[in-house]
């Protein structure tokens, strides 16, 4: 049974679309990313999966319990991290946690593991949350999304801030949880970040899903740059499946869009000096569904 279970979700605000007919699974124990450009309806899926908002139409379970049964209170099974993390800034860290601590009947076991692992010292947690680097608030967010061991956790670009041995810890602290078995359902722009901890992913664009992938079908899909420098000529050679993107005395760069083999085959015949396959971007791919399709 799905940990997130959602068909058909649609939600308007008035005449302008936030979700439309969105449907997806989180199972159990994956690490699904969710991605798209700004607007394009992430955080109000993500404010339907916690019950700020109701949808117009649709159904939304998760644990297999649809959220609009009677009583329909997951919030114990679940950590949450919004994109804008705005904690009580007169308090003290340490006071902050305590606070909220109150209001969860499950004990925060993994506070010390997650204050040790991303530097949140005791001398910061002692400070006014208003003092703190807005890289140690959003630390202090992710503490409290985590610190109880959730089922699940909901973070919305939980990176945002920290620098790059912050964000090393922070995959590493997913991927102890991961290895719990607990479920992460992971909104991001980092590139990188979902190629590093990701096993699915859905992309969506003015309110729709217009991708749901594993990561390694996304991976198959990239564009393929190709390098060929030949010998004694500037003509560039036609390869089957490729389409020449620049030529500059003797060297050519293609777009490989057939097989692989296609073209290596043709290029046996051609007086090669040299041959790169530069590594493939990722980023091509998210591009190619971020962008919207001309008219």
């Amino acid at each position: 049974m799905p940990v997130i279970d959602v068909s058909d979700l649609t939600k308007y605000y008035g005449a302008v679309v936030g979700v439309d007919g969105v449907s997806f699974a989180v199972e159990e124990g994956e690490i699904f990313g969710f991605l798209g450009p700004n607007g394009a309806g992430k955080t109000t899926t993500i404010r339907l999966l916690i019950q700020l908002l109701h949808p117009d139409r649709g159904r939304v379970a998760v644990f297999g319990i649809p959220l609009d049964a009677p009583k329909a209170d997951l919030r114990e099974r679940i950590g949450y991290l919004p994109g804008e993390f705005n904690p009580y800034l007169t308090m003290t860290g340490a006071r902050f946690l305590a606070y909220m601590a109150r209001y969860r009947a499950r004990p925060p076991v993994l506070r010390p593991f997650l204050l040790d692992t991303l530097k949140l010292t005791e001398k910061a947690l002692k400070q006014p949350i208003k003092h703190l680097s807005h890289g140690n608030r959003q630390k202090l967010g992710i503490v409290l999304a985590l610190e109880h061991e959730p089922d699940l956790a909901i973070l919305d670009e939980p990176t945002l801030g920290l620098d790059p041995l912050m964000q090393e810890a922070f995959y590493d602290i997913l991927r102890r949880l991961h290895d719990k078995g607990k479920t992460i359902f992971l909104s991001s722009h980092v590139l990188s970040e979902v190629e590093k901890v990701c096993g699915r992913i859905a992309i969506v664009r003015g309110g729709q899903l217009v991708a749901l992938e594993s990561l390694e079908t996304l991976k198959q899909k990239r564009p393929r740059r190709l390098t060929v420098v030949l010998e004694e000529t500037d003509e560039p050679p036609v390869l089957p499946g490729a389409r020449l993107l620049s030529q500059e005395a003797g060297r050519f760069d293609y777009l490989v869009e057939g097989p692989i083999r296609t073209v290596l085959g043709a290029l046996a015949a051609l007086p090669v000096q040299d041959v790169v396959f530069p590594e493939p971007d990722l980023e091509d791919v998210f591009m190619a569904y971020y962008q919207e399709p001309s008219s």
